[in-house]
Parts: C-alpha cells; structure tokens; sequence
C-alpha cells in the first residue's frame, strides 16, 4: 500500500491522525482482502457529491454538512456540485455518466428517482438499473401550509370547503414529478375533490405565491415553513407525520383528520453509477453511517426535522421499489402519462 488515507478523531483538542487504507476499513467495519486494486486505493482524490437543486436550499444545506462530515471520515474532499434543474433529472444524468469508480455520488431526493420515470417521456436513465443506491439518509414529513386568509383551518375544513367549491380551490408544487404533486393527487383521490394543480419551478416563488394569496396551499418542509407559520406569512393545515411534531405541537397531523395514507414527506439519498466496485459502495456507506452520528450532523438535521435513517443499501432498494409502486398506482389512477 503506497498512500494513506485518515479518519478524524477529535477529542478535546487531540490533533489528527493518519492510517493507511487498510485501518481506515477497519475503523469502518470493511473488509478489502480480494478487492481490485482501484477499490483498495480508494479515495486517492477528492470526490464529487452531485445535488440537483440549486444552492443555498434545503437540500444544499443538508448535502453539505454531511459531505463535510464525511471528508472528514474519509480524510478527502468531498466537493458538492450543485446540477440544478428539472427537478434533479440533469443530476441525475450527469451522475449515471460518470465513470463507476466511487467519485462521484448522487445526494437525490425522490424526484429523479421515483417520480421522473413516471412522468418524463423519453428519460435517458432507469433509475434501478443505472444508479446502485448507498443509503437513504433519512427523511421528513411534509407539511400543509395555506394562506392566512383561506377559510379552512386543518386538512378535513380544506376538503369540506374543496367539496363546496369543486374547481375553484388551487394548490402549488414544483412539478409533476415531485412527491410534493403525488401527495396532493392523492389526497384529491382519497378525498374526492379536485383541486387544480399549479405548477413551479422551485419552492421559493410557490411559496411567495401561497402568501401573496395567489395560490390557496401547497405541501413544503418543516425546515422552509415553520419560519413562516411562526410570522404569521402561512397557516398550517396538516403535518404528514406519525405523530405531531415536537417543534409544531399545535398543528394536527392528516391522519387525525382521517387521511392515515398521508404519510411521508422530502427524503434524501446516496446513490453511485452502477458498476462501482461492491468494497467502494461499502465504505461510502459506512463514512456516512459515521458522519450521521456526529452529534453536530444530527443537530443540522434535526433541526431541519429529517428523521435519519442511514439505512443499507438493500434496504434503500426496497424503499425504491415501494415509493416507485406507490406512485405508479397514483398515476395511473389519474391516468397521467410521461411527457
């Protein structure tokens, strides 16, 4: 073995220290015995954690505190690259075309992966065959935000007053590939109403919308809407969550409402160019069950109210596998086809 590579141990103010590879896969639980030589000298350089959406937003924010943490794991840059654009599709792409060598990782959320091959005609990637998940890092619930002046105040007022007005009540969300569109169709199933759909190119502009009274509600985090339910600018109707909120212990969740489906919310995962060696998607996994254990990464997320999974790679595919049978039933119940 001709390099190193590091793991950060900090206590108090003891400095770093340096052990080769093969330490580095012991302090993650791996083994490298039989690996090709590529994958045993992994990561001699810095690698790349692609984002489909633009700085400075929730998932940005997320993305970077846990490449941070993982370069630290690591002892190398882990550098991320904001591809925003259709809804994470154009990261997606630029990932699924990158060489398979564990360099460049996809931080996705269900967009790209569930909700484009659904309703993107011509889509130049298969999820499930071109992208190898890592693990799914965890998730929170979203939360029904109206404007202050429409008339109902939780989710089951909503769907009486959406009944007395079929058509006239509008609900906003960034796109039709997005969990926050299938959320709501769903609820217009369930519920029998029909709400029309607005739709945007990113929370932001949906959001001043939902204020400004030109949209009545859209569904958005806890991280982007608390601020604003807590100055008066949106009225919560509705968290999909299990259970309350700690932080929003005011706001019912959909189920209390009689909507048990309306559960779920924003996930994030990591995924690589299928191909990447099996011993190269191992480490990537453990660095980042490390980095979610750092109280000060737990801190950032729980903040922002993702609940933290940091689940196995087969795991991760599982959930795929469900979130995309989910959201297909969905779509062709409201015969939606790819365009």
């Amino acid at each position: 073995m001709t390099r190193s590579a590091a793991v950060f141990l900090k206590t108090g103010s003891q400095s770093r220290r340096t052990f080769p590879l093969t330490a580095v896969a012991a302090v993650l639980g791996l083994s490298m015995h039989g690996a090709p030589q590529a994958a045993q000298d992994w990561p001699s350089q810095p690698i790349r954690m692609i984002v489909g959406y633009p700085p400075g937003g929730g998932t940005d924010t997320v993305a970077r505190v846990l490449a941070q943490r993982m370069g630290q794991v690591l002892n190398q840059s882990v550098v991320v690259e904001n591809r925003g654009g259709a809804s994470g599709t154009i990261a997606a792409q630029q990932v699924v075309r990158s060489a398979p060598d564990g360099y460049t990782v996809m931080f996705a959320t269900a967009s790209p992966l569930t909700g484009a091959p659904l309703t993107v005609k011509g889509l130049t990637y298969d999820p499930m065959k071109d992208l190898t998940p890592v693990t799914r890092i965890g998730g929170g619930p979203f939360i029904m935000v109206a404007n202050p002046a429409f008339p109902p105040n939780d989710m089951r007022e909503l769907v009486d007053y959406a009944k007395a007005h079929p058509g006239v009540v509008n609900y906003a969300s960034p796109g039709i590939m997005t969990a926050n569109y299938f959320f709501s169709e769903q609820l217009n199933m369930d519920a029998g109403i029909q709400t029309v759909h607005v739709p945007y190119k990113g929370s932001a502009a949906l959001l001043n919308d939902v204020m400004a009274g030109q949209v009545q509600y859209t569904l958005d985090t806890p991280g982007t809407t608390l601020p604003l339910i807590k100055n008066g600018k949106l009225k919560p109707l509705a968290v999909f969550s299990e259970e309350r909120l700690q932080r929003a212990p005011d706001i019912p969740t959909a189920k209390e409402s009689g909507f048990p489906e309306m559960v779920g919310g924003s996930w994030y995962g990591l995924l690589v160019p299928t191909g990447t060696p099996k011993p190269v998607v191992d480490a990537l996994y453990k660095a980042t069950k490390v980095a979610l254990e750092d109280p000060d990464v737990q801190r950032t997320l729980a903040d922002r109210d993702v609940i933290i999974e940091g689940s196995t790679s087969e795991e991760f595919r599982e959930y795929l596998t469900k979130e995309y049978a989910r959201w297909q039933s969905v779509t062709k119940k409201l015969g939606i086809e790819p365009q």
